[in-house]
């Protein structure tokens, strides 16, 4: 099978469409190959034709009955349009022809996880402990290590200490760190949870392939196309069908606590942290101005906007997402606010804030696949927060209208005073079932998705204090670093 060796190369090259008439020119002799059908099925993921992408896939697996990636991926289509009861059938079937498998008990637990069921995603992570071991099993303890009550932490530190033993990746380690970490917190043993949260972040940090004072430029740039003239020059006369609204900050600072609460309300849908600006309407101007971003918006005419809005209405479309007003959560969104209000003037813009020290210790003891250096180091944190003030000011002096500032704060403590006048930006009517937020099953996959199925609680106001010493002495002795010569 040398055509299906070679579809498969183009395949993993990403050559879609040579690899797509390779498979189908082997479908052609045979239509029951199923390698074949699994291709295509990736392929139609790839290019989020996800109705096709069921069928391939479906048919994948009626021939491939005896391997699991074909089933994860069904799963995974089934998710991308909303179909949830789908996909836990696909995986609860997966996990019961493979109940040895490490794998399908992660997949099948995080499910459980991400729609709220964290009785049977602990119960799931929990056998796919007594599965062999394997890379997988780091992230079930991961997972565990934060919902698992406080008398089992100390059997999942000895299986943690095992793993380390047991592998020399370093991104696992950094996973098994993080879970160490959880764990001595957890069990009020703050001195060695920090070890683990320092061990942690050092090592990710190491694999960062840059730092975040290397931004400044881009940073710099962006303020200088997105100017006053930018921003005087007359937008298009256009209105949406919806309400484009975007909620942006930095990481961990409520934004999926407040997408929540949002999305109960009737005349409110999320497509969550979408990436479509960054992902397709960046790379269209780019390609259109022939220049980076910033430097493409130097020229947006009519047609290209129209276009972007396309791109924007298309992803809305995949999602699903019918409601009057409509979030993309993503809080990196703030770097394309000059370009979200050219594409949509009437856009909402929802800033979120939250207190520095709180929110740095936030992301420094959470873990972020990303290798990213503000994601795991104190110091490189505060720049890129620096950065984001300044960008947030700036923004803030030409669209004074178009942006809500709320502090993470100002929520907690008064949450049906904020979320009223938020909605009152959002041309909505307070509706109470935004204050029951976490009864609801719907999927939540951040770093979050825990949190969001409890009621409002103070803890992540405070949980940071019992690390303040350690964190302000980091702090300074990094700074010193930074500015020794």
């Amino acid at each position: 099978m040398l055509l299906l060796k070679r579809a498969n190369e183009l395949l993993e090259q990403g050559k879609l469409r040579e690899a797509e008439f390779m498979f189908k020119a082997v479908l052609k002799e045979n239509n029951k190959i199923g390698p074949a059908l699994f291709g295509l099925g990736r392929i139609c993921m790839r290019l989020e034709d996800y109705d096709s992408a069921i069928y391939y896939l479906k048919r994948a697996c009626e021939h491939l009955p005896k391997m699991l990636d074909p089933l994860f991926a069904l799963a995974d289509a089934f998710m991308a349009v909303g179909s949830s009861v789908d996909a836990k059938t696909v995986l609860e079937y997966t996990l019961s022809v493979a109940k040895h498998n490490a794998q399908a008990h992660y997949k099948l637990g995080l499910f459980y996880l991400d729609h709220g069921f964290i009785e049977n995603a602990e119960r799931t992570f929990e056998a796919g402990l007594a599965c062999p071991p394997s890379a997988v099993t780091a992230f079930m303890l991961h997972e565990l290590s934060q919902i698992s009550a406080t008398n089992k932490l100390e059997a999942h530190i000895e299986k943690l200490h095992t793993l380390l033993t047991e592998y020399d990746n370093k991104r696992l380690k950094i996973v098994v760190y993080y879970s160490l970490a959880r764990c001595n917190h957890r069990l009020q043993d703050h001195t060695q949870a920090f070890d683990y949260f320092r061990l942690a972040n050092e090592l990710q940090l190491s694999l960062c392939e840059f730092k975040t004072a290397d931004m400044r430029s881009f940073f710099d740039e962006l303020k200088e196309q997105c100017s006053e003239a930018f921003f005087s020059q007359p937008n298009d006369k256009v209105k949406a069908t919806f309400t484009p609204t975007f909620i942006v900050g930095l990481p961990r600072t409520g934004s999926t606590l407040l997408e929540q609460m949002l999305v109960q309300h009737s005349n409110i849908g999320s497509m969550g942290e979408s990436t479509v600006i960054s992902d397709k309407i960046v790379p269209y101007l780019q390609m259109r101005n022939e220049a980076p971003f910033p430097q493409c918006l130097h020229t947006l005419n009519t047609s290209m906007l129209d276009h972007c809005r396309s791109l924007y209405v298309d992803e809305i479309k995949k999602h699903r997402v019918g409601e009057e007003v409509v979030i993309n959560k993503l809080p990196a969104n703030f770097q394309n606010i000059g370009l979200i209000q050219k594409i949509f003037p009437d856009a909402r813009i929802i800033h979120l804030t939250r207190s520095f020290n709180a929110n740095a210790w936030s992301v420094y003891s959470n873990h972020f696949a990303e290798n990213e250096p503000y994601f795991c180091s104190l110091t490189e944190y505060k720049q890129y927060a620096d950065f984001q003030e300044e960008m947030m000011a700036h923004f803030k002096r030409y669209l004074p209208r178009n942006i809500y500032t709320l502090s993470y704060e100002d929520l907690l403590d008064e949450t049906p005073k904020e979320l009223n006048k938020l909605l009152n930006f959002l041309y909505q009517k307070f509706e109470p079932e935004c204050l029951e937020f976490y009864k609801s099953k719907r999927p939540v996959s951040t770093l979050s998705k825990a949190q969001v199925r409890r009621p409002l609680d103070q803890g992540p106001r405070s949980n940071w204090h019992v690390y303040e010493k350690e964190m302000m002495a980091m702090l300074d002795a990094e700074q010193t670093n930074l500015t020794t010569p």
